[in-house]
């Protein structure tokens, strides 16, 4: 082999090594010219958070069903028909309460504009005791009037229009009667002729501490306020308590006419505190 051979072949070995060399260097022109290029990475799986309420994406229905059911509707209440029994105040220990009347009336046989509020609470242990304040205003006349009755004192107290208290001595249970015309019992049948029958039940609720049935009229003819009046609108909401059937509260708006003269009446009824105790004491 001559020398130009020799030269001829070692270059061409050279040439070769050079090739195999930068076609392992990425980005580089390997033997055939082309040019490599740089991968895109993938990406992570997006997180997947069942229980938060989204319903989109990885939160599909087969992942996140809890968020993606759409929630069976909340079926009405079985009807129950009213059952109050107002009486049954009287199996409680103690109670406050609350009546407010304003609007219109005929309960005096003539139809006048009538507001009338009775705040007090009442005891039957550890012995019977009542204290309540009574204010009314009609035909623009106002009337006001406090009293207190304690069974172990013996006594009762009473004042009228903010004057100087005066103490009567209980000589026997005839002298309470006066108590008989502020009690709920009087004025609940007096606004009321009757149960309403047509009561629409809307379920258990708790209302001022007692667990109660929830009643509703909305029917005007179904009304039983103020015999002889005409009801174009009413709404009338009553919660009687669960254990016992004892009025906790009515509310009630109307709209009609009375004896030829129309208005707007609103009454509300609380019983509070049902069976807590209570501080009743003489005078100062």
């Amino acid at each position: 082999m001559n020398n130009r051979t020799r030269v001829l072949t070692a270059v061409l070995g050279l040439t070769l090594l050079a090739s195999l060399t930068l076609a392992c260097i990425p980005g580089l022109p390997g033997l055939g010219g082309g040019v490599t290029e740089e991968e895109t990475p993938t990406p992570p799986p997006a997180e997947v958070r069942c229980g938060d309420g989204v319903c989109e994406g990885p939160e599909n229905p087969q992942n996140c069903p809890q968020d993606c059911e759409t929630p069976e509707p909340t079926p009405p209440p079985e009807q129950l028909p009213f059952e109050l029994d107002v009486e049954a105040l009287e199996n409680l220990s103690s109670y406050a309460y609350t009546l407010h009347i304003d609007g219109l009336s005929s309960m005096e046989g003539t139809t006048e504009d009538v507001v009338l509020d009775i705040e007090g609470q009442r005891q039957s242990q550890p012995t019977k005791a009542e204290q309540l304040s009574f204010s009314s205003v009609s035909e623009g006349e106002s009337t006001s009037m406090e009293m207190i009755y304690i069974e172990e004192v013996g006594k009762m107290w009473m004042r009228e229009g903010g004057d100087a208290w005066q103490e009567i001595p209980v000589m026997d249970e005839s002298m309470l009667d006066i108590f008989d015309m502020f009690s709920m019992l009087y004025w609940w049948e007096s606004f009321f002729a009757g149960d309403p029958e047509d009561a629409q039940y809307l379920g258990q609720e708790m209302m001022n501490g007692v667990l109660t049935n929830h009643y509703q009229i909305t029917e005007a003819g179904a009304w039983g306020y103020a015999v002889g009046c005409t009801w174009a609108s009413v709404q009338d909401d009553t919660w009687v308590a669960v254990d016992g059937s004892f009025p906790v509260k009515r509310q009630s708006d109307a709209a009609g006419e009375c004896q030829g003269e129309s208005g707007e009446v609103s009454f509300l009824m609380e019983i509070r505190n049902v069976n807590q105790p209570v501080s009743i004491s003489p005078p100062m």
